[in-house]
């Protein structure tokens, strides 16, 4: 017994916070998408999954390692608790898997303009589907060589940036597939249909672990939010299915050798998601205490973290060519070749330092924290979208930083835009004739 805890101490104690997050969700009937709840049990999983050093690459942290994983840990739960103190408490709180009548929303947000964006959306995606198969000559997963077609040297263009927003066509039509805030049936079904349709013509043309995890984790958020609060049991199980999806993904993608199973080795088979975890804290470890003859990655002076929000004005590649900064895939900060993803840590890390490390977690911590206090309040299609997207990507800190992409701004710029289209403005009766009436609430 004792040799057991000195051999996997840490994924004991961190599998012991991830079963108390659940034991809270199960036993004290909390909300288990809580930023809280979400931010320590997936850092705590996938640590523990990390310390099982089924890879060699996986060493022990150092002293500054661990200072900077708690440290994050310790700053964002200070956030939300600091929110809970200082916000008001003057409204009731309202469970969220109460349902609100429809015909309230109804009356302030138009379901039918939302409908035809989702559509607009939908029809740029299967433009970009449209514009990868005749680059390919056929959907990527029926490709004589689907390894050359997913590598960073095929060029699409911007059918690739089409076809990776399919989360956002899901995001869309997802939100409006619950008979909870949506009264429009046929709306509903047709949503429902563009949400399934989308998820797998995107995972054929291109196949995509980060878009499917998402369209999918996105539609988790929104059915325990707007349906039924989903159970701890069905937790467990999606982590399993969502380990046996990433297998098939890495397979079709040839991306660890071989063409099917029966072409790999079963501990291969095994090993290929728990390097994928694995790596961004080895990494991690790796990078925050560089060996001697190893040059440090260059202190980026906070620059860096805005590369997302003018990525698309080529500005942020400039600057990173300019100074040799790394690009999304850290050529060189990773330990083993072809592991190159680092979570959030590393990149607050390297734009501000200790000090990012205790500042920025609680920053986010407290605007995610005011978001669902507000998404719970208000109960608006706009605010369910923002923070069904936030907090899946909060929960994917683990692996990587999605403020960093240009991508995820392009997608909050269109739900703020076209979320405010689709609401209702409410105008005061100013006159009145036979032609023209002016509702008043």
């Amino acid at each position: 017994m004792l040799e057991i805890m000195q051999d996997y101490g840490v994924s004991i104690a961190c599998f012991f916070v991830v079963i108390l997050c659940l034991f809270q969700t199960w036993i004290l009937k909390k909300d288990f998408f809580r930023p809280a709840n979400i931010y320590v049990f997936t850092q705590a999983l996938t640590l523990g999954v990390a310390y099982l050093k089924l890879n060699t690459a996986m060493s022990d942290f150092r002293p500054l390692t661990w200072i900077v994983w708690i440290g994050a840990m310790v700053s964002f739960l200070l956030g939300t608790l600091t929110f809970s103190l200082v916000y008001p408490k003057d409204q009731a709180f309202k469970d969220s898997s109460k349902k609100w009548l429809p015909d309230t929303m109804e009356k302030k947000y138009d379901w039918y303009k939302h409908f035809y964006l989702t559509l607009f959306l939908f029809g740029v995606f299967l433009l970009g589907v449209i514009g990868m198969v005749a680059k390919v000559g056929t959907l990527i997963v029926f490709a004589k060589d689907v390894t050359k077609w997913v590598s960073s040297e095929a060029n699409y263009g911007v059918f690739s940036i089409f076809v990776m927003s399919s989360p956002l066509v899901v995001l869309f039509s997802g939100v409006a597939s619950f008979k909870s805030i949506n009264p429009y049936k046929l709306i509903r079904i047709s949503c429902i249909a563009i949400s399934f349709v989308t998820v797998v013509l995107a995972l054929l043309a291109y196949p995509s672990r980060t878009s499917l995890f998402l369209s999918v984790g996105i539609l988790f958020i929104l059915f325990n939010y707007l349906k039924k609060k989903i159970s701890v049991s069905f937790i467990v199980v999606t982590l399993f299915l969502a380990v046996a999806l990433f297998i098939s993904v890495a397979v079709v993608r040839s991306q660890y050798g071989g063409r099917s199973l029966e072409g790999m080795a079963i501990d291969r088979v095994v090993s290929i998601p728990y390097d994928y975890v694995a790596n961004n804290y080895w990494n991690l470890d790796f990078m925050l205490n560089p060996m001697s003859d190893r040059e440090k990655h260059p202190f980026t002076y906070g620059i860096d973290a805005f590369h997302g929000v003018f990525e698309f004005t080529m500005l942020p590649g400039l600057i990173r060519n300019y100074y040799g900064w790394d690009n999304a895939f850290n050529k060189s900060v990773q330990k083993i070749p072809g592991y190159n993803t680092t979570g959030y840590l590393w990149e607050v890390y390297k734009d501000w330092g200790i000090f990012g490390i205790a500042l920025f977690p609680f920053c986010i911590a407290f605007l995610i924290s005011f978001l669902y206090e507000k998404v719970h309040r208000t109960k608006t299609p706009l605010l369910w979208m923002l923070y069904a997207l936030f907090l899946y990507h909060l929960g994917w800190w683990f692996f990587t930083a999605g403020y960093k992409s240009g991508l995820f701004w392009l997608w909050i710029y269109a739900i703020f835009i076209f979320g405010k289209l689709c609401e209702k403005r409410i105008v005061s009766k100013i006159k009145e004739t036979k032609h023209d009436k002016v509702l008043v609430e």
